[in-house]
């Protein structure tokens, strides 16, 4: 992820950058709240991030989302199911991952998304609910994989 977000490969993330990659997320900060955000974990005077301060932001960004409520979770959960049937399928993740530049467009990367699924599909069925949706983001938050 932070590679991807470190469009010049500098190894460090710049507010530009930072603010570009969460606009792609639908997380539009001014440049205050931004400057806030990254504030306390920037040891840079320009406010770039170095992997290890991207990694404590995440951290500390994740963590605090755990108690969000279902409501929070579901509008996230909106986002991957495209097709708004309750249940978010590899092809829904492969558009989204895609659109955020997780992943190149043009790409077939449906068996990779599969497999990404089948670690949180508690019943096997070949797509996440909702209720597996949750506990992905409870698990995903204890073990950040950057």
């Amino acid at each position: 992820m932070f590679d991807t977000m470190d469009e010049n490969g500098d190894g460090r993330l710049t507010l530009r950058e930072l603010s570009f990659f969460l606009n792609k997320l639908g997380i539009c900060l001014t440049e205050d709240e931004l400057n806030c955000l990254v504030m306390g974990v920037s040891s840079s005077e320009d406010g770039s991030l170095t992997f290890d301060e991207f990694v404590g932001l995440y951290q500390s960004v994740v963590e605090g989302s755990i108690e969000e409520d279902d409501d929070d979770l579901m509008e996230a959960f909106k986002i991957y199911d495209l097709n708004e049937d309750g249940y978010i399928s590899s092809p829904e993740l492969e558009q989204v991952l895609c659109r955020l530049g997780l992943m190149e467009r043009g790409g077939d990367y449906v068996e990779e998304c599969r497999k990404m699924i089948s670690r949180y599909d508690s019943n096997s069925d070949g797509v996440i609910d909702f209720s597996e949706f949750k506990n992905m983001m409870r698990k995903t938050s204890n073990s950040v994989q950057l």
